[in-house]
């Protein structure tokens, strides 16, 4: 567990989650309650089944073939699948869809499944369903109940799993394949993967033996637990836990792999074999694991940043051992290494035992929750919510962005590597530079608290978003006393060559206008006249080539209201001019 808390986050990935009931209507359907029997799929078709259970025998889906079960209609395929592989289908199920044998769909298969849609291999969910396309993805906000599932042929593969996805025996995987999971996935026997598969867990996983990694990812920050059984961590196999990993059986590690730990971790019995756990590289957090069984290191790699304490028992309640520390989880000292990776002492390396003598664990040990990984195993950027206290007329002193990450774990964000967007106000005249990151007010905006929603995206993958609040304490203009003051007079006092004026002064014979008006470059008279500067928005201010913003520049600023001057010829240098104060 991790001594960081997210602040009222809100991570846009988990509104996929509501984009799934789309498939409860079934829409352009070519053929509609086709009889049962025999049946062809025809390229191109789009079979909707409506109403009632329609049971078929053998059938055949054909190129961009589509079918759509509507909700409360039930659809049964008795017999044999046939489908060409470099074909497409796509299975739409609100309803359900039961497969009597164990179907292998060699076309590419779309599976889209809404919320209390069922797909079904065998009557009892028993039988196996294997993907053999080239390109396959599975969305399902409902129900999919398998007995055996295999990924075969060196196709890609993606699962997004919103509800329930119960597998009652193996997992067999081969190409590249990814499982995204918000919901629960039950495993009932163990599964073999490989070096391109990952398990990217934001909710609940159960696996009731173990599984061989084979060189794949696991990324958890949800809930994880392993039953009895082998976890074989071959390669470079890699575990990367924010959340709680629970394995009752035996990790066997490799020389390679690597175990990282930013959550609890409950290992009933490791063997390293050489391994590495790493724990995070900032000294702010600690990882957390509970071991049962005493460790043999073997070579094994352990820190930074790392607590370690020995259990008697987990279940039905858990107990510490009576003795802590380094000789009660290991029965000879591993190496200790920082996150440079570099050899040291345990005490350089921030490991500690049971909390010994570390400040770092009394503070309250909580998991990573509300976040959610992209497809690529990355995470979304964090935005943290701000609060700032301005005066009408000015602006911030720092940047939203200043507290914001541009990935979880990741660097600090920056304009360079987020785009910067803001979503709303609570005022037009509090705004957000999404140029610089800062926080405007205009000169007429009354003393109060407003509020500004905005969100990052990372540059690098716009998808990816984080929003956050930014709470603005106005505090109104401050009051100074009136001050005129003369202009200086000394030395010689020059005439003025040119002006504008609509006052009748520039008629032949006028005294001496412009010239009786001294010290100016430009004199502008009138009585029923005003001056109009040019009125640019904050945005379109920031728009101004860096090349063309000049020292002395002068716009007025519609969005802050405020006539505002540059008084260092560079895009920072914008300064309202709407407090009255006597310079010297």
């Amino acid at each position: 567990m991790i001594n960081y808390l997210f602040k009222n986050n809100v991570f846009a990935l988990f509104l996929i989650v509501l984009s799934l009931d789309c498939y409860s209507q079934c829409a352009g359907c070519t053929v509609t309650n086709p009889t049962a029997g025999n049946y062809t799929f025809a390229t191109n078709s789009v079979a909707c089944f409506t109403s009632g259970t329609t049971t078929m025998s053998d059938v055949v889906f054909q190129n961009n073939s589509k079918i759509c079960i509507a909700s409360g209609a039930t659809l049964i395929i008795q017999n044999n699948i046939n489908s060409t592989s470099g074909t497409n289908v796509t299975f739409e199920i609100a309803g359900t869809l039961q497969f009597n044998q164990s179907p292998n769909i060699n076309s590419s298969l779309t599976v889209n499944i809404a919320n209390g849609g069922i797909l079904r291999a065998g009557s009892g969910g028993n039988n196996n369903f294997t993907f053999s396309g080239t390109n396959n993805t599975v969305s399902n906000n409902g129900t999919i109940d398998v007995g055996v599932l295999g990924f075969s042929g060196n196709g890609t593969n993606l699962v997004d799993n919103y509800n329930l996805f119960s597998i009652t025996q193996n997992i067999n995987i081969s190409g590249t394949t990814t499982f995204r999971n918000f919901g629960t996935i039950n495993v009932g026997a163990s599964y073999n993967n490989n070096s391109t598969s990952t398990y990217l867990n934001c909710g609940t996983i159960n696996s009731l033996i173990g599984y061989n990694l084979g060189g794949g990812k696991i990324v958890n920050t949800g809930t994880f637990n392993v039953g009895n059984g082998s976890i074989d961590m071959s390669g470079t196999s890699r575990l990367e836990n924010y959340g709680t990993f629970y394995s009752k059986g035996t990790i066997n590690g490799a020389s390679s792999s690597v175990i990282y730990n930013e959550g609890l971790m409950k290992i009933t019995t490791w063997q390293p074999n050489g391994a590495t756990m790493n724990g995070p590289t900032s000294s702010s957090k600690k990882g957390y694991t509970y071991f049962l069984n005493t460790v043999n290191p073997n070579g094994a790699k352990i820190g930074p940043n790392l607590d370690l304490t020995r259990y008697s028992q987990y279940e039905a309640t858990m107990v510490k051992a009576g003795t802590q520390g380094q000789n009660a989880i290991f029965n000879s000292a591993p190496t200790y290494i920082n996150s440079s990776g570099t050899s040291t002492t345990a005490a350089l390396a921030s490991v500690t035992y049971d909390c010994a003598g570390s400040g770092n664990c009394s503070a309250p040990v909580v998991t990573v929750t509300n976040i959610c990984m992209n497809t690529d195993g990355s995470f979304p950027p964090v935005a943290n919510n701000d609060t700032f206290a301005i005066t009408a007329g000015a602006s911030s002193a720092t940047s939203v962005l200043a507290n914001d990450l541009e990935q979880y774990n990741g660097v600090a964000a920056s304009t360079s590597n987020v785009i910067l967007t803001q979503v709303s106000a609570s005022s037009p005249n509090v705004t957000l530079n999404t140029a610089t990151g800062l926080v405007q007010v205009g000169s007429g905006v009354a003393t109060g608290t407003y509020t500004i929603n905005y969100q990052i995206c990372r540059t690098s993958l716009p998808s990816s978003c984080s929003t956050a609040v930014v709470t603005v304490n106005v505090t109104g203009i401050s009051t100074l006393t009136v001050c005129y003051k003369p202009g200086v007079m000394a030395g010689t006092a020059l005439s003025t060559n040119a002006g504008i004026t609509s006052l009748a002064r520039a008629n032949p014979g006028s005294a001496n206008w412009p010239e009786v008006r001294k010290g100016a470059w430009l004199i502008l008279e009138s009585k029923t006249k005003g001056l109009v500067l040019n009125r640019l928005t904050t945005t379109q201010i920031s728009g101004i080539p860096s090349a063309d913003v000049k020292e002395g520049m002068v716009v007025y600023n519609t969005t802050l209201n405020c006539l505002q001057i540059n008084t260092d010829g560079t895009a920072g240098g914008w300064k309202c001019f709407n407090t009255q104060t006597c310079p010297d």
